[in-house]
C-alpha cells in the first residue's frame, strides 16, 4: 500500500545534509508528488522515491519526467551557487 504523508519539517534537514555533503546522494522518500518535489529538489535531494504519485497518475511517464526535470534544474542551481 503506500501513500505516506509528506513531512515538510524534514526539508531543512535535506538542505543541511546537502550543505555538509555536496557530492553525496540524498534521498527523499514519503509523500513526494508533483506538488512536493520542488521543495525537496531545491533543498538538495537528488534521489526521489515516489510510488503512489507515479502509480496512481494518469500519466506516469509525465510525472517521472517532471520529477527528473525539477531535480536536474535544482541540482544545476546548487552547483552554480557553489562555483
Amino acid at each position: 500500500q503506500g501513500g505516506q504523508k509528506f513531512r515538510p519539517e524534514c526539508v531543512p534537514k535535506v538542505a543541511e545534509l546537502r550543505a555538509r555533503f555536496p557530492n553525496k546522494d540524498i534521498e527523499v522518500d514519503g509523500g513526494v508528488s508533483p506538488d512536493t518535489i520542488g521543495p525537496c529538489a531545491e533543498a538538495g535531494s537528488n534521489v526521489i522515491v515516489a510510488g503512489t504519485a507515479v502509480f496512481r497518475a494518469q500519466d506516469p511517464e509525465g510525472v517521472i519526467a517532471g520529477f527528473k526535470q525539477t531535480v536536474n534544474e535544482a541540482q544545476a542551481k546548487l552547483a552554480a551557487s557553489r562555483a
